[in-house]
């Protein structure tokens, strides 16, 4: 499926340097206006797979009966909205890296995160996904909001980008690394990243029970390469190779009970509260910060 171009005006990119400026912008010229069919033609059977899973889920022409997307009617959506604590933390991580910078939202999905970046204060924010319907979507949602000035959506390959090399200074993975081959995206990830530059990485974690076992019986929500790939300390570990670690921090142990009662905002609300103030208490604790549902993690390129 290709989906028509709409049309982007480019901001004007807050960055020293006439050289790294003009590469950059090159370069979003060029990936903007390749078409979806080259595009497509260049990946893959996995990223195929994982594109068409992408363009099925968010579709927004074709919507489940309840008239929300496939990505929306997912079981699993309820248990987001349990997720205040670590949404809070990476709000403050983005306000404190994102203005007047070069930010990334790799896998941007709807964009949602790339529109922020930009009500932030981003001199570019730059959403990349390798589903054309995504890219269709968060570019109408940017125009919705008056924001195509500051945003730019490319349908590009996050293992390979085609990003200049040091472009960047800020990335957000938000839950999508677990789609990637990790020996790919982080060599990417550090080739465009300039140096003191910073990513945060949000992510399941894979070793509550639980959790697993909920994955294993809910395989239709899940590509097969993601279904393989949740990951654990070990791809922190080997993000090592390229980048300096930073805060590790664990989310969400008890506060996904809140779940079931979240359409009753009186009983919701404070209930939420209680279970928060418990996972502040109990993630501190080493070995039961293992069981928590999440974990984000910061990585830094050290400075030449």
């Amino acid at each position: 499926m290709s989906t028509p171009r709409m049309h982007q005006t480019h901001p004007q990119v807050s960055e020293s340097g006439e050289g790294p400026r003009q590469k950059l912008s090159e370069a979003l010229e060029h990936l903007r206006t390749r078409t979806s069919a080259d595009f497509s033609v260049t990946l893959d059977e996995r990223k195929r797979q994982e594109r068409q899973w992408a363009n099925f889920s968010r579709d927004m022409n074709s919507p489940h009966a309840s008239g929300k997307t496939q990505e929306q009617e997912r079981g699993n959506a309820k248990w987001y909205a349990t997720t205040q604590l670590s949404l809070e933390y990476r709000d403050a991580w983005l306000l404190e890296r994102v203005p007047g910078k070069v930010f990334l939202d790799y896998a941007c999905g709807a964009g949602l995160e790339t529109l922020k970046a930009a009500r932030m204060g981003a001199a570019l924010a730059i959403g990349l996904d390798v589903s054309n319907v995504s890219i269709a979507n968060a570019t109408e949602a940017a125009r919705r909001e008056g924001l195509s000035d500051r945003c730019v959506f490319i349908e590009g390959d996050c293992e390979a980008t085609g990003l200049p090399d040091e472009s960047v200074d800020t990335v957000l993975c938000s839950y999508m690394l677990h789609h990637l081959d990790l020996t790919h995206a982080y060599p990417e990830l550090h080739r465009i990243l300039k140096p003191g530059g910073s990513i945060l990485a949000c992510e399941a974690l894979n070793y509550n029970p639980v959790a697993k076992l909920y994955r294993r019986f809910t395989p239709e929500m899940r590509t097969e390469w993601e279904k393989e790939h949740i990951l654990s300390l070990k791809h922190v570990r080997a993000a090592k190779q390229y980048f300096n670690v930073g805060s590790i921090r664990y989310w969400h142990l008890t506060s996904p009970l809140g779940a079931f009662l979240r359409k009753v905002p009186a009983v919701f609300n404070p209930v939420m509260r209680v279970l928060n103030g418990v996972d502040r208490v109990v993630l501190k604790v080493p070995g039961l910060q293992l069981m928590a549902w999440q974990f984000s993690f910061e990585l830094f390129k050290p400075r030449n």
